[in-house]
């Protein structure tokens, strides 16, 4: 009987994460469907999900629409928020991990603490500081303030460092390697499991980020993906085909970026967790 409810409550659970995974992909599917059709078969009622001719034209013309630059913008920022981040993150991690000092752990919550606060409290003074400095509409005033929202990467590595044996750091320190050599010469290749979670993480972050973007670039020459999407779809109402080739074309590296560091992202996750 317990046999049979096991059963029972696993196939149940099996049924709505299958539930949930349809509900998860059915609008991706849309939107491939979409792409490759015709502008004629757009607006069909009920709508035909495998297109017929199949228009592989659609992604050209999209691609001339959003442009090289945009996706060139859009890997510059997303590429130095992972490396800004990554190293500011790390060294944080580090200190509260393995470095001793008056009120570590006390600084260490309120740090934390800084992750309840929503981005929209401190935009307008992040904006105004960026204005200050004469950063508007250019890469730094882009970049730079986001290379500070590293409460959660810092969390993430602090636990995954406190899975590495002491013994090793301490073996470092008596044969005369300094905290930064420790950091930089032990822990860092260790940790590229969460090195890889935390890159694809605030590399979905960066490349999807649209409101900070928004508001501190107004020149097109620096305008990410997600702007150029955004004022395409105000001005395609009667093209959603080539839309929808945009959006399918500005996800592609995201999900080529996820297959490839999908193993080590589940695995720097999951090792995080291991110790508090």
């Amino acid at each position: 009987m317990e046999a049979l409810r096991a059963r029972g409550g696993r196939g149940l659970l099996y049924a709505v994460l299958v539930a949930g995974a349809f509900l998860m992909v059915v609008p991706l599917l849309y939107m491939l469907s979409m792409s490759l059709k015709p502008a004629s078969q757009v607006f069909l009622y009920p709508p035909r999900w495998i297109p017929n001719p199949i228009m592989w034209s659609n992604y050209p013309d999209a691609l001339d629409r959003l442009t090289l630059r945009s996706f060139l913008n859009s890997a510059i920022f997303a590429g130095t928020v992972v490396l800004g981040q990554g190293l500011v993150t790390t060294m944080g991690g580090f200190a509260f991990a393995r470095l001793r000092f008056p009120g570590r752990d006390l600084l260490f919550l309120a740090y934390l603490g800084t992750m309840m606060i929503p981005f929209v409290v401190t935009m307008i003074p992040t904006f105004l500081i960026v204005v200050r400095l004469h950063w508007q509409d250019t890469y730094q005033g882009l970049i730079v303030p986001i290379l500070a929202n590293g409460a959660f990467g810092t969390f993430l590595f602090r636990q995954f460092f406190l899975t590495i044996p002491e013994d090793l750091a301490d073996a470092a320190t008596v044969d005369g390697a300094s905290p930064v050599r420790v950091y930089w010469q032990l822990y860092l290749p260790l940790s590229k499991p969460a090195l890889t979670a935390y890159g694809v993480i605030t590399a979905l972050t960066a490349w999807n980020m649209y409101l900070w973007p928004l508001i501190v670039i107004q020149s097109q020459e620096l305008r990410p993906v997600t702007l150029v999407i955004a004022e395409l779809s105000g001005q395609m109402n009667s093209e959603l085909h080539i839309l929808m080739a945009a959006v399918a074309l500005s996800l592609l590296p995201i999900f080529l970026l996820y297959a490839f560091g999908q193993r080590f992202f589940v695995e720097g996750v999951t090792m995080t967790g291991l110790k508090g």
